[in-house]
């Protein structure tokens, strides 16, 4: 359970990096994803994916993480 807790606090580093730069990177790779270019995505939207999904992975490994957006800030 230490490696799993290890990952995700690592994951979650790289999210409170990458929350900063999302909007740019999705609007830069719109031909990769299915947003119509020149879409805008609300922040708090973009904060509330990234949290999903570390607090997902660590279920998924038996960890109850328990993100909350405001641990990204």
């Amino acid at each position: 359970m230490i490696e799993t807790l290890e990952a995700l606090e690592a994951i979650k580093i790289h999210a409170d990096n990458y929350r900063h730069t999302a909007q740019e990177s999705l609007i830069r790779n719109t031909h990769m994803n299915e947003l119509v270019e020149g879409e805008f995505i609300l922040q708090r939207y973009i904060d509330a994916v990234l949290v999903d999904f570390i607090n997902y992975i660590g279920v998924k490994h038996g960890v109850d993480y328990a993100l909350y957006t405001d641990n990204l800030k």
